[in-house]
């Protein structure tokens, strides 16, 4: 059974990696120069109310110092900027960019695509089937994580 599951990983993971060449082949050249990272970071912002390092972090589950520094990738990019709120002068927020909002409603539209076509595929299952899986693989990456904290690289 393990070598069933790790057989079937890897070829999910293969269909993701087709999924990306394809995504480089036709999507929005606007998206081409972010990361997946910084792109979900913009998914995210574009989700909060007045985003900050801290609910991003919450949000994104990375620590603060990593949002910070993608912060500041996407600032370099001119996707991001900062504010201050005139109650508020301690606290540092982020919004787009007029490039940034270009950038977060071109990843939507995949969003919104990919979604719908998945929305078609799992209609040929019942709810608890559908149910089933996503506690599967929830559980399965919390384990993976998990096992990576204390796994044994060498021999």
């Amino acid at each position: 059974m393990s070598n069933d599951l790790n057989t079937l990983m890897s070829q999910l993971l293969n269909t993701f990696e087709l999924i990306d060449d394809e995504f480089k082949k036709h999507a929005d050249k606007i998206l081409f120069d972010y990361t997946i990272t910084e792109l979900h970071c913009l998914e995210h912002m574009g989700k909060i109310d007045k985003p900050n390092v801290t609910k991003l972090a919450q949000s994104l589950h990375l620590t603060r110092g990593g949002v910070s520094k993608l912060i500041k990738k996407l600032i370099n990019k001119e996707v991001v900027c900062s504010y201050q709120l005139d109650t508020n002068k301690k606290e540092i927020y982020y919004r787009f960019t007029t490039l940034g909002q270009d950038v977060f409603a071109a990843h939507e539209q995949i969003h919104q695509k990919w979604s719908a076509k998945d929305l078609e595929f799992l209609q040929q299952f019942d709810a608890n089937q559908v149910t089933f899986v996503m506690t599967f693989i929830q559980k399965y990456s919390q384990y993976l994580v998990e096992t990576l904290k204390t796994f044994n690289w060498s021999k």
